[in-house]
């Protein structure tokens, strides 16, 4: 990488003088105070729809009322019977997936080699991309009609097929967290156990996993905040029947399958029946708020931990360092050797197996996924299902108008996020130092990229929608650009953070040693040999956008959109539509037209994401060689 000339004779880091720095670092500044404004927009909303809704019902009967029916004439608002919902789906995905993706993180940690743990877990990782309507329509199409089956009394909507596919769409959290903070155990504890003797499997059992327990545990909490936190799969494979009941048999309704029911009505904003779902979005965002916090902490404790972790070697020992400063002491847990060796290695490929197998469960379910999809929906792929209105004869429907919303939503997001993210992203990494006034951002940033996206929809129902429609349009594309905007921020912010982070600080050094002040430096060395980081962030934050649809269709995305949206201020103001929500409205109707149109949608959005990912890897290539 060559340094660019520029005509500044002696410039340098901090010379005030410069008008455009000091403008510049005005800017960054201002971006990096929105992620704050975000959050307290978020808290602010919740807590005053939240009193509205307590002036009218005690919190005593909140918390004790064993029925939920705001909506109808025999009013019952107590919320455990959708926390009962919520965590009777997410009690199933985690029984599903933390085996699972424990025993594939050992798999891809300890015994995959490198070619082979590369390609499965990139493989395996790709789950997390795909958007969760997918999922959906999979848990409604696919599973319930093989589980009833096996299980003939199961009902058409239910928790345990919920809870299923659930469990495989956070298998991904657990797995690549947990192979990462396996690895991170040093190669020094594993030396010394097989020094005595143990197998791989026992080494694994009593030295490398209490090591990581810590992370390993954090990696379960936000797993279990995710599953918490997720919608379409609940709202279109539990059903919407809220009753407090633990058979996982029968329909059910969690907490966000709740706010999706009333934002399909037209409720007014001042009734009592629009402040329930407010209340009822404060307790989830208190119980993912707090599981995120306490995963967070663990992952902290542990780095923390493992970076105090110094084994003692012969070269330490005969050098300078003096024995005080080693520390902690590890000790070895009492072990007795059961069984023979060939039982012992049998066990290790046992657990070789497992591993395996679990590794494949994922892979497995995505191929089966796409076949379902392919199966259903291909026939139906046409031009003119490209390029028709939403029509109500499922053969005459096409996707045109929610083709060019999906494109202008990611568009008028890119345009408000990109600049915004990179801003922040950047003073929070090159201006403040590392003090607890930055480490409470970067916790407050994490934070907000772990809240559940039906939150932020009402936060835009609150806002964009209702104080702001005269600009917005109330339920427009503007208001739903807006929300998305907020969602795709955190993600743009933490991964261009990384990316500045993993610039070689010699460069930085360079820059400055040749006189460049901090903005020249940064546009001529620092982001471009960040480049490649920052547009794979870019890239998946606007994935994200296109495959979302629990946060569209709070804001009030309809299924009939009789003409497509432009590019005006009119135009940016008329309903929408999107690919993911005009799916949700299809999947949701029993004619096997609609289901066969939700398929071929899915085939559509599937290679739209594709393509995006496609086009973060090329260019983050194209970059590097580039740069180097």
């Amino acid at each position: 990488m060559s340094l660019p000339s520029f005509k500044s004779p002696k410039p340098t880091r901090d010379r005030p003088g410069s008008w455009v720095d000091a403008l510049a670092h005005t800017a960054f500044a201002i971006a990096a105070a929105i992620p704050t404004m975000i959050a307290i927009a978020i808290m602010a909303t919740f807590i005053y729809q939240s009193f509205l809704f307590f002036r009218e019902v005690s919190l005593g009967r909140f918390l004790t009322d064993t029925s939920w029916t705001p909506l109808f004439s025999n009013q019952g608002y107590g919320i455990i019977v959708l926390v009962a919902g919520t965590g009777l789906i997410s009690t199933i995905a985690m029984l599903f997936a933390v085996p699972v993706g424990t025993l594939a993180a050992i798999y891809l940690s300890e015994y995959a080699k490198d070619p082979a743990r590369q390609v499965l877990k990139s493989a395996l990782e790709t789950l997390s991309g795909i958007p969760t309507i997918v999922f959906g329509y999979f848990a409604i199409s696919f599973v319930t009609p093989a589980l009833q089956r096996v299980i003939p009394s199961l009902s058409v909507f239910n928790a345990l097929s919920a809870g299923l596919v659930t469990g495989v769409l956070i298998v991904p959290i657990i797995s690549s967290i947990g192979e990462d903070t396996l690895r991170s155990i040093p190669a020094t504890l594993r030396q010394g156990a097989y020094t005595l003797g143990f197998t791989k499997r026992e080494v694994i059992q009593h030295i490398i996993l209490p090591a990581a327990l810590p992370g390993i545990l954090a990696s379960y909490t936000l797993a279990a905040s995710r599953s918490l936190g997720e919608t379409m799969i609940a709202a279109i494979a539990a059903g919407q029947r809220p009753h407090l009941t633990l058979n996982p048999l029968v329909p059910i309704s969690s907490i966000t399958a709740y706010i999706i029911q009333v934002s399909l009505g037209d409720v007014p904003s001042d009734s009592l029946r629009f402040h329930t779902i407010f209340a009822a979005g404060m307790v989830l965002f208190l119980i993912t708020l707090s599981l995120n916090s306490f995963g967070r902490w663990l992952l902290h404790r542990y780095k923390k931990g493992m970076q105090q972790l110094l084994i003692p070697s012969v070269d330490m020992l005969q050098g300078t360092l003096p024995l005080g400063a080693i520390a902690p002491a590890m000790t070895l847990p009492p072990v007795a050797f059961r069984g023979n060796l060939n039982r012992r290695q049998w066990l290790d490929r046992l657990l070789t197996v497992l591993g395996f197998l679990s590794v494949m469960v994922g892979i497995l379910t995505l191929l089966l996924m796409a076949l379902v999809a392919f199966r259903s929906g291909f026939s139906r792929l046409s031009w003119d299902f490209l390029v028709n209105f939403p029509s109500r004869r499922p053969e005459d429907a096409g996707i045109y108008a929610s083709l060019v919303g999906t494109t202008l939503l990611m568009l008028m997001t890119a345009m408000m996020t990109i600049p915004i993210g990179i801003s922040a992203a950047i003073y929070l990494e090159e201006y403040i130092p590392d003090r607890p006034l930055n480490r409470a951002l970067d916790v407050l940033i994490a934070n907000l990229a772990a809240v559940p996206s039906i939150l932020y929809g009402l936060l835009g129902l609150a806002l964009f929608v209702r104080q702001l429609s005269p600009i917005t349009g109330g339920r427009s594309l503007l208001s739903a650009a807006l929300v998305m905007s907020i969602i795709a921020l955190p993600l743009v912010i933490i991964t261009t953070r990384s990316a500045l982070r993993s610039v070689p600080s010699q460069l930085r050094q360079a820059g400055y040693s040749v006189g460049m002040s901090r903005l020249q430096a940064l546009c001529h060395v620092i982001i471009p040999a960040a480049a490649p980081g920052i547009i794979t962030g870019i890239m998946l934050a606007l994935s994200r956008v296109a495959g979302e649809a629990a946060a569209l269709i709070a804001i009030g995305a309809i299924a009939f959109v009789s003409v497509a949206p432009s590019l005006s201020i009119a135009g940016l103001q008329d309903p929408f539509s999107t690919l993911p929500t005009q799916i949700f409205f299809w999947a949701a109707r029993p004619q096997d037209g609609y289901q066969v149109n939700a398929a071929a949608a899915i085939l559509v959005l599937g290679g739209l994401v594709f393509l995006l990912n496609l086009a973060a890897v090329l260019l983050r290539d194209f970059h590097s060689r580039y740069v180097r």
